[in-house]
C-alpha cells in the first residue's frame, strides 16, 4: 500500500494536483472549491495522458475504445493505477462510461482507496451499469465488503432493480446478447485479430442489434481478412450503412456484395435493412444484375440434360453480352466459364475460369473446374496440376472426386490415388 500510495503521489505531482484529491468523499468533492476546477475523472484522464506523453506521443490519436481495451489489460497484470488512468480517458471519449466507471472503482478498491472506489461504484450504477451480480461478487470490491456505505450502495441498487427490472426487460430483451457482442469485440480488436470468420460472426451479430458503429469495423474486418468468401460480410456492411443514412456507401458495398456472389433477390426484395436503397434508381440496377447473374436464371427451366449446347446457349450469350460492359466482373466470367464447360467447349471455359480467377472470384472452385475442364479434354497432367493447385487453395475436393464424373479419366492414374487417399486422411480427421 505504502508503495501504491507514493507512486500515486508522483503521479499527482506530475500532474500539478494534490494526493488529497484522490481520497475525497463524494460529498467532500461536491463541496471543495477545486469541484469547479476539475473533477475525479478529469484528474484520471490527465494521469493517462501524462502516461501516454512519457511512453508513446502517438496514442493521444487513439480513441476510447483503445484506451477501454488497454485499462482491461493494465487491471490484469495488476497496474491498477495506470488502468485507472486508462479507464478514466476512455469516459472522456464518451466509450462505455457506465462499464469504465465500474473498472475505475474495482481499481481503487484493490489499491485500498475505500472514498474514491464507492465515489466511482456509486457514479457507475447511477450511469446505467446494471450487472448487480459484479456487485454481489465481485472479489475486486472485497475490500468494500463490511463498508455500511458500500452496503447501502448494494440495497439500493438491488431494490431499484427490482422495481424496474420486468420494464427494462421488455425494453431491453436483447441487453445481456449486446454487452456479449461488445466484449467479443473489444477481444478481436484487442488481439488484433485476422480471423475474418469471427470478426463476420461479431460484426453480424452487432448489425442485428444495431449497434452500427460497431459493426461497421467489425464487418470492414471481416471483409478484408476473408477475402474472396466475403460476400455476405459485403451485403451486411451495405445493410449497415443504409441503416446509418449513407445511401451511396450502401448503394457500392451492395453492388461489390452482388460481384462477390452474393444471390439473393428475396433480401434485396424484402429485407427491411435496405428499406431506404429501393426508391434509387441505382438500386432497381443492381436488382437487374443480381438477377442476370443468378445462375438459377438459366439452369430452373430446362429439360435438356447437364451436358447441353441447346441448354447453355443462352447462357452463354447472356454472360458474353454481360461482359461487354462489366468486363472485370469475376463472377460473370465464371457463370460464362461453367456455361462454357456444360456446353463441352472445355478450351473456352478454361479461359474463362482463368479470368475469374483473376479478378479472385471463387478461386479454388474455378481451380476445380479447370482440373475437369483438363480431365475431359485429356490433359491429364495439366489436371492433376489445377487438381493440387484446387486443394492447396482450399477447395474441398472429399465431396467431389468421389463421384465427379468429369474426372473419370484421371482415375486409372495412380497420381489420382494420391488425392484418394488425401480425401480419406481429411474423413478421419473429422
Amino acid at each position: 500500500m505504502k508503495t501504491n500510495l507514493r507512486r500515486l503521489a508522483l503521479l499527482a505531482l506530475v500532474s500539478g494536483i494534490s494526493v488529497a484529491t484522490f481520497s475525497q468523499t463524494r460529498d467532500q468533492w461536491q463541496k471543495s472549491d477545486k469541484s469547479k476546477q476539475a473533477s475525479p475523472r478529469i484528474v484520471s484522464v490527465r494521469m493517462a495522458n501524462n502516461e501516454a506523453n512519457n511512453e508513446d506521443g502517438d496514442r493521444a490519436n487513439h480513441d476510447g475504445a483503445y484506451w477501454f481495451s488497454h485499462g482491461y489489460s493494465l487491471h490484469e497484470s495488476g497496474h491498477y493505477i495506470d488502468a485507472i488512468g486508462a479507464f478514466s480517458h476512455a469516459i472522456g471519449l464518451g466509450h462505455r462510461q457506465a462499464t469504465c466507471m465500474y473498472n475505475v472503482a474495482c481499481g481503487y478498491a484493490l489499491l485500498n482507496d475505500k472514498e474514491n472506489a464507492l465515489f466511482w461504484l456509486d457514479r457507475a450504477f447511477g450511469g446505467g451499469f446494471d450487472r448487480i451480480d459484479l456487485l454481489k461478487e465481485d472479489s475486486d470490491l472485497d475490500s468494500l465488503r463490511s463498508d455500511p456505505r458500500f452496503k447501502d450502495i448494494v440495497q439500493r441498487v438491488t431494490s431499484t432493480r427490482i422495481e424496474d427490472g420486468a420494464t427494462k426487460k421488455k425494453e431491453h430483451p436483447d441487453h445481456d446478447r449486446l454487452n456479449e457482442a461488445i466484449i467479443n469485440f473489444e477481444q478481436l480488436r484487442s488481439a488484433s485479430s485476422q480471423d475474418g470468420d469471427q470478426w463476420y460472426k461479431v460484426g453480424s451479430r452487432l448489425l442485428g442489434l444495431r449497434d452500427l458503429e460497431r459493426a461497421t469495423v467489425a464487418l470492414t474486418q471481416a471483409v478484408e481478412h476473408v477475402g474472396y468468401r466475403g460476400a455476405s460480410a459485403k451485403y451486411n456492411l451495405a445493410c449497415t450503412y443504409a441503416l446509418k443514412g449513407d445511401r451511396d456507401l450502401a448503394l457500392d458495398w451492395l453492388e461489390k456484395s452482388i460481384n462477390a456472389g452474393f444471390d439473393s433477390s428475396d433480401k434485396l426484395r424484402e429485407d427491411p435493412d435496405i428499406a431506404s436503397l429501393r426508391g434509387e434508381s441505382r438500386f432497381k440496377k443492381l436488382q437487374e444484375m443480381n438477377r442476370l447473374l443468378s445462375l438459377a436464371l438459366v439452369t430452373s427451366n430446362s429439360d435438356e440434360g447437364q451436358y447441353s449446347k441447346q441448354r447453355w446457349a443462352p447462357a452463354i450469350k447472356l454472360y458474353e453480352s454481360f461482359l461487354r460492359d462489366h468486363p472485370d466482373s469475376g463472377r460473370a466470367w465464371f457463370n460464362l466459364a461453367y456455361s462454357l464447360h456444360y456446353s463441352s467447349e472445355h478450351a473456352r471455359a478454361i479461359e474463362a475460369f482463368e479470368r475469374a480467377i483473376q479478378f479472385d472470384y471463387k478461386p479454388p472452385t474455378s481451380m476445380y473446374n479447370i482440373a475437369c475442364a483438363n480431365s475431359m479434354m485429356g490433359r491429364k497432367d495439366a489436371a492433376f496440376e489445377w487438381l493440387g493447385k484446387s486443394a492447396q487453395a482450399g477447395f474441398d475436393l472429399e465431396n467431389y472426386i468421389r463421384g465427379d464424373q468429369d474426372l473419370d479419366s484421371l482415375r486409372s492414374d495412380p497420381r489420382f490415388a494420391r488425392f484418394m487417399e488425401r480425401s480419406n486422411d481429411h474423413r478421419k480427421d473429422k
